[in-house]
This record gives C-alpha cells, sequence and structure tokens, in this order.
C-alpha cells in the first residue's frame, strides 16, 4: 500500500544512523549475552558440592533464580532498546507531504460573527 501522500526527496543522503547499527547488532548481543548470564547456573552444575556442609539443590535453585531474574532483566533491556532504535529509525525514514487544504478566512475573520470579550 502506498502512502497517499508526496514522497519529498532527502536533501543528502544520510549514512546509517547509531541506530541502525544497533538493530543489526541485537541478535549478537542477545546470544552471547544470554549465554555469559547463563554461565552461572552451568558451571554450578560442573562443580563437585561438598554435601555435608551445604544443601545443594537449595543452592543451586538459588542460582536457578538469580539467573532467570538478571537473563529476563537483560532481555527486557535489549527488547526496550531496540524499540528505541526502531522508532529513531521510522522516524529518520522517508519524508512524505500530505496535501493541503486552503483555510477559508484564514486571514481576515467573519464579519457577522460578534466576539464576547
Amino acid at each position: 500500500m502506498r502512502f497517499p501522500g508526496r514522497k519529498l526527496t532527502a536533501p543528502r543522503p544520510e549514512p546509517p544512523g547509531l541506530e541502525t547499527r544497533i538493530l543489526k547488532s541485537l541478535a549478537r548481543w542477545f546470544l552471547w549475552g544470554s549465554l555469559f548470564i547463563i554461565e552461572p547456573s552451568i558451571f554450578a552444575r560442573l562443580v563437585d558440592w561438598n554435601s555435608r556442609f551445604i544443601d545443594v539443590e537449595l543452592t543451586l535453585t538459588g542460582i536457578d533464580i538469580g539467573v532467570i531474574a538478571v537473563l529476563v532483566l537483560y532481555w527486557t533491556v535489549l527488547f526496550t532498546v531496540g524499540i528505541g532504535a526502531a522508532i529513531i529509525k521510522v522516524m529518520k525514514g522517508h519524508v512524505y507531504l500530505a496535501d493541503s487544504y486552503p483555510l477559508q478566512d484564514s486571514e481576515r475573520p467573519h464579519a457577522d460573527r460578534h466576539w464576547i470579550g
């Protein structure tokens, strides 16, 4: 569907800005950041815990809860940054000129109107 307005030419082509680089790198940040955050949970399962002094299940559950909390926070931050970059990208898009409508009596008001004042 084509926008009904006229598309204006840009005064000069601009190179892609920071928002384009952010949008292109979000997938990489999502993958590597998530793997980095999940590492403590993975390493906690590889460690040979001395079960005489600590409750292993309780410790692993606490680590998992912390990892999930940080992971959800991280995903929320990435989602917010992505939405912000997408909004800026859309706002920097092509400029359209809407049809102008002539305003009647825009320079002079009607003579028969009586203003209270």
